[in-house]
């Protein structure tokens, strides 16, 4: 009965001594995803602590390309209408001319 007695305590003792040996490997994982987390974290919180001015800078940046747009866009108007009068002043001299001639 003794016998019985120390074996099952010895399995026991085993047993536990295995979950020990389990939990600290689980201990030294977690150990392990807690740095990358933190790590991460730091950054990640360097990234977005500089977003806002990047933010900023690139909406200037978008809005003076629009306002450069527009005065290109009007420019380009302008230079359609003067290219259409040159056509039609061009048109009545040819037939001004044409018709002077013949």
């Amino acid at each position: 009965m003794i016998v019985f007695v120390v074996t099952v305590n010895f399995l026991v003792a085993m047993f536990n001594f295995y979950l020990a040996f389990r939990i600290w490997q689980l201990r030294k994982i977690i150990a392990l995803i807690t740095a990358i987390i933190t790590n991460c974290e730091i950054y990640l919180s360097y990234v977005l602590s500089n977003a806002p001015t990047i933010i900023k800078k690139k909406q200037e940046n978008i809005y003076q390309f629009r306002q450069r747009y527009q005065l290109l866009q009007l420019q380009l108007q302008k230079i359609r209408q003067i290219i259409i009068l040159m056509n039609w002043m061009y048109r009545i001299w040819r037939r001004y001319s044409l018709s002077i001639y013949h």
